[in-house]
């Protein structure tokens, strides 16, 4: 094991130096060609391994920079990360207290951690792949609420109808095909000019629904929208949901850190009302992926829904039955990822979280402000929590579509000629380039050279 740690060492001494563009750019074709990833019959050395190792470090982005933009999470969290080496060290699964006895205690105070934090006195929940599982198994817990013989009987020719704002995640998606809901049954309710699914559009779509002799059975609302960071209002759509009997689940998976700031909490208040809730531990509270969980707001609910089977030879009712997570699950294999989430945790404790998610809100007024200083950009939409749609303004008379195309152009010029990562986005039929700040470690230097870069190639591309 020496020479593979040795190996290890290496590749974080390599990792580490950051002299090297944030992203290689390089199309996968060209990449095909460079790499040679063909298995065979034989082995090789660990020399062979090892070269493969620095190729794979070589032209993969550098999330841990803070000229990495693109994405919901970026930076290092260097705990989670000697959390995550140890995990796969240990090789624990999840599915009982017997085989992950530490990592089981462990995600059992996560969960108490996070449902103290969103307000539910009941709660419990069970840590999962990602924010799509989280929403799939919120989803799936709003059927068994309207049609508990869903699990045993299937939904027996009723239609159930799922309603999320026209901002909410392409999960929802993937989640009424997987549960046999039928993507023609999810409802995207309007969203206001900040991104922000309307109350009075979300009434009026259920009452549609009604009329037509269908079962509302989901209101997905989200905080911390892709695009825009937008929230969704939570008291109004839970009092519809109320009156309706209809579960409500909050995607939380990027923009549920809030909780941990006082002074920015504000931004989901009410989330105490609501059944479920996704929250992503891989975006911004930074442990490396995957780490996720679904809190839910009723104890026993989990099991109800999930379980089924392996009670023979695996879910034992012995002394550690009540601490079987599996049976929450609708996974059997599950990576003990509390560890990286517990140790992150304990580290930097919740004031530690509430420091990044401050700073970085300073951060973003910043950024803000520095867009509209400069004749050269606009706003899309307002910045509510940490992503920032902006776009270059041409000063020759273009169309939306020809505008459109040049911030794009901006974005992948910026990124093939090693400068940061940045993507564009399309919000309400208007392109714009969107930043998303993730990192601790960004400061307002790096907004200044990022936004000069873009006016740069903006009035490059201009003039051509």
């Amino acid at each position: 094991m020496q020479d593979h740690l040795d190996i290890l060492s290496r590749a974080v001494d390599h990792w580490t130096n950051k002299d090297r563009p944030v992203s290689s750019a390089i199309t996968a074709p060209e990449l095909e060609k460079i790499l040679n990833v063909s298995l065979s019959e034989k082995g090789c050395s660990p020399e062979e391994l090892e070269r493969a190792i620095h190729d794979y470090l070589n032209y993969s982005p550098d999330v841990s920079r803070p000229d990495f933009f693109k994405l919901l999470y970026s930076g290092v969290n260097t705990p989670a990360l000697l959390g995550d080496w140890i995990t796969s060290l240990t090789n624990a699964t999840m599915h009982t207290y017997q085989v992950g006895p530490v990592s089981t205690l462990m995600e059992l105070e996560l969960i108490r951690q996070w449902n103290q934090l969103i307000g539910f006195q009941d709660g419990e929940g069970v840590m999962v792949s990602g924010g799509s599982q989280a929403n799939l198994i919120g989803m799936m817990l709003a059927r068994h609420h309207a049609v508990p013989d869903s699990k045993t009987k299937g939904l027996q020719g009723k239609t159930l109808v799922a309603y999320v704002s026209d901002q909410a995640h392409y999960s929802n998606q993937r989640s009424v095909n997987v549960l046999g809901i039928g993507t023609d049954n999810l409802v995207a309710v309007e969203s206001d000019q900040e991104g922000r699914i309307k109350p009075s559009a979300l009434e009026a779509e259920i009452e549609k629904s009604l009329a037509q002799g269908h079962i509302p059975f989901y209101i997905g609302l989200t905080a911390g929208t892709t695009v825009l960071g937008a929230y969704d209002p939570v008291k109004p759509c839970s009092e519809i949901a109320k009156k309706h009997n209809i579960w409500v689940h909050i995607d939380g998976a990027w923009g549920a850190p809030v909780l941990f700031s006082e002074k920015h909490r504000h931004l989901i208040a009410d989330c105490h009302l609501v059944d479920s809730f996704a929250w992503d531990a891989h975006k911004l509270m930074n442990v490396p992926l995957t780490a996720a969980v679904v809190l839910v707001n009723h104890t026993g609910a989990l099991r109800a829904c999930t379980s089924g089977g392996g009670g023979e030879y695996l879910f034992h009712q012995d002394a550690n039955a009540q601490y079987n997570l599996g049976e929450r699950s609708i996974q059997c294999g599950r990576r003990a990822d509390a560890l990286k989430v517990w140790l992150s945790w304990k580290a930097i404790g919740n004031q530690g979280f509430a420091k990044k998610i401050d700073y970085l809100q300073d951060i973003k007024t910043r950024c803000v402000e520095m867009v509209q200083q400069n004749d050269s950009f606009e706003m899309l939409a307002p910045a509510a929590y940490l992503n920032v749609l902006f776009r270059y303004v041409p000063k020759t008379s273009m169309s939306e579509d020809e505008i459109g195309e040049l911030n794009k152009a901006i974005c992948k010029t910026m990124v093939a000629e090693g400068g940061a990562y940045i993507d564009y986005a399309n919000y309400k039929g208007k392109y714009g380039i969107r930043l998303i700040l993730a990192n601790e470690q960004i400061t307002p230097e790096h907004l200044e050279k990022l936004l000069n870069e873009c006016e740069r190639y903006g009035n490059q591309f201009d003039d051509a």
